[in-house]
């Protein structure tokens, strides 16, 4: 009986002996998961902060692009105006002129 308990404690601490071991590996096998993880989500991050930097420089250059567009619109709209009255004003002269010449023929 006595051998047969010793057989069983034997047993039992090398039960618990590979139980600890399977403990022991999974725990390394987390930590070494969790530092790979980490390391994942702060490139992720990175990426992500780039991405952004990236998106604002080219919304500037964007902003600038258009400013310079609506500038360059605004001076064709202004000149095509001045074009405008310059000829409504020749257009004026010549209606004046030919009234005059009218009301002259008719006199």
């Amino acid at each position: 009986l006595e051998d047969d308990l010793a057989k069983l404690a034997e047993s039992r601490s090398s039960i618990d002996g590979l139980v600890a071991g399977q403990v022991e590996k999974l725990a390394e096998g987390r930590d070494i998961l969790k530092r790979a993880l980490e390391s994942d989500l702060n490139t992720i991050k990175e990426v992500l902060s780039g991405q952004s930097e990236k998106l604002a420089e080219d919304r500037g250059q964007l902003s600038k692009a258009l400013e310079t567009d609506l500038q360059s619109v605004n001076g064709l709209i202004s000149d095509h105006m001045n074009r405008l009255a310059e000829d409504r004003s020749i257009l004026s002269k010549a209606l004046e002129d030919d009234l005059a010449k009218l009301a002259e023929s008719r006199s």
